[in-house]
């Protein structure tokens, strides 16, 4: 995900000189790290500068653009060149990593560490299981998060008017949708065009209901599971075959194509996570889900650029999205295994991440997504954080992930997503055509039968969707950053 770079420009240099402990002396190595470009890279590299000062170990950051990451990091470790001495990968992607052979086990390495540095257990719960963990070892740390959430105007919302008008239109309060076929009542009812209102204001170009994701990128699939998953569907069944052809699923792909999409602007078939924030920010849009918490900085720019408008979060309607991070693990054929380590703790440990989090970044660690004073001083780039943390709970309560994730084969058949999930959402082919060759695909990378390797998730475990207390959460004050630190009494 992009985030504006000046953000961290300027805070973290002097900032991190005080993380840095002292650190004897090591012979001259040099760390090669594959990553993401944009925000993220910006950050690592004002890290990277600070660790090589302190340590005398030079980290190369070697950026590439997310849609060739993959790819990039696979064909190297296929072929064991040692290339890369640090892996980034996908949450969707670590079972394959780590199955592979492509990451190094780290719990010995861990065990070793400084437990101030590598605080482990401060990692969000969630997203520990799902970025770290596999089949009961560690194989990375999480750097950030990309949980989705949900995104929406809430001066619209609280305006008498339209709240009026919609329990009028379909018999109900409009509020933070509960589940999906809410939301789609509220992109229906937001639809506007010249001449009529919104908010007691005419409008003179199109409004829409909602913004969607349904170029063929890979969030198209983010958004799609998010709905399956909120409904109990699943992309793969507990037995190991192929769900995305199944009845439940097929009604999450309907719902998207033909309750979302039309209620969308015009581009939404060629649209990814960029033109969404652009939307909000230009008052095209009225609402957004599921869509990247970790983009809330931008998001909230809207309040500068749109008179009287207020930007608010919640989870994503029935809460169960996608819940994960981009982890960072040693690669299995680096030459330099413990200093590769020694600079991914640091970079994922507390003092940087507590850098990284003022500078706009969205952290992994609880200890900085619950400080109550730190969110309050910064609310334009942790404002979303109740929410994160509302979302990341309740998942490590309900215990549910998805069994995708588990699977060995999960960054290709994440790859094969994008494929068939924008041709359903683009009607090249019937819902049920697309999802019978997503299903085909499946068990093609799998060989057959997919094994689901979540045996450390409990004896017979399955993945079952728990109700979440929405109005405990409204209470809280998370879905509005300014009422929720009015209430800490901040």
């Amino acid at each position: 995900m992009k985030l504006n770079r000046l953000l961290v420009a300027g805070v973290l240099v002097l900032a991190l000189l005080a993380t840095l402990g002292g650190v004897s002396a090591q012979e001259q190595v040099t760390i090669n790290w594959v990553t993401i470009s944009g925000f993220y890279t910006d950050w690592a590299e004002q890290v990277a500068t600070q660790f090589e000062a302190e340590t005398g170990i030079d980290i190369n950051i070697l950026d590439v653009d997310i849609g060739q990451l993959y790819e990039t990091q696979v064909l190297e470790s296929v072929a064991d060149t040692g290339a890369y001495d640090l892996l980034t990968y996908d949450a969707g992607q670590k079972a394959e990593f780590a199955e592979s052979g492509y990451l190094l086990q780290l719990d010995e390495y861990i065990a070793a560490a400084d437990p101030a540095v590598i605080a482990f257990e401060d990692i969000a719960p969630a997203l520990r299981e799902v970025t770290s963990m596999w089949r009961g070892g560690v194989y990375g740390l999480p750097y950030y998060t990309f949980t989705m959430g949900y995104f929406y105007r809430c001066d619209l919302f609280e305006n008498a008017d339209e709240m009026a008008a919609f329990e009028a239109a379909y018999g109900y309060p409009l509020g933070i949708p509960r589940d999906y076929n809410q939301m789609a009542d509220i992109a229906e009812f937001f639809r506007r065009t010249p001449g009529q209102t919104l908010g007691g204001q005419e409008v003179t170009s199109d409004f829409y209901g909602i913004g969607v994701m349904a170029g063929r990128f890979d969030q198209v699939q983010d958004e799609i599971n998010s709905i399956a998953w909120s409904q109990g569907a699943q992309v793969i069944n507990d037995d190991g075959t192929p769900g995305v052809d199944d009845p439940e699923f097929l009604a999450a792909v309907d719902l998207y194509v033909n309750q979302l999409l039309p209620f969308a602007p015009p581009g939404a078939l060629s649209s990814s996570f960029d033109q969404i924030v652009a939307q909000m920010q230009q008052g095209l849009i009225a609402q957004t889900a599921a869509f990247f918490l970790d983009q809330y900085a931008n998001m909230a720019r809207t309040e500068t650029m749109i008179e009287g408008a207020r930007i608010c979060t919640a989870p994503a309607p029935g809460v169960h999205s996608w819940v994960g991070a981009f982890g960072v693990g040693v690669s299995s054929d680096s030459r330099h295994p413990q200093e590769a380590f020694d600079f991914l703790a640091w970079l994922a440990g507390p003092e940087a991440q507590r850098q990284f989090a003022i500078g706009g970044g969205t952290t992994c660690r609880e200890s900085i997504l619950t400080d109550t004073e730190l969110i309050s001083q910064n609310p334009t780039t942790m404002g979303h954080y109740p929410t994160l943390v509302a979302v990341l709970n309740h998942t490590a309560e309900a215990n549910f992930y998805p069994n995708y994730l588990f699977v060995p084969q999960g960054g290709k058949i994440y790859d094969e997503m994008t494929t068939w999930y924008s041709t359903a959402a683009a009607g090249e082919m019937s819902i049920e055509e697309a999802m019978a060759n997503m299903a085909t695909a499946i068990e093609r990378q799998c060989g057959g039968v997919c094994e689901i390797a979540n045996e450390a998730l409990g004896e017979d475990y399955t993945p079952v969707p728990m109700a979440f207390d929405y109005d405990a959460f409204i209470a809280s004050g998370a879905f509005d950053i300014d009422v929720w630190i009015g209430l800490q009494g901040g």
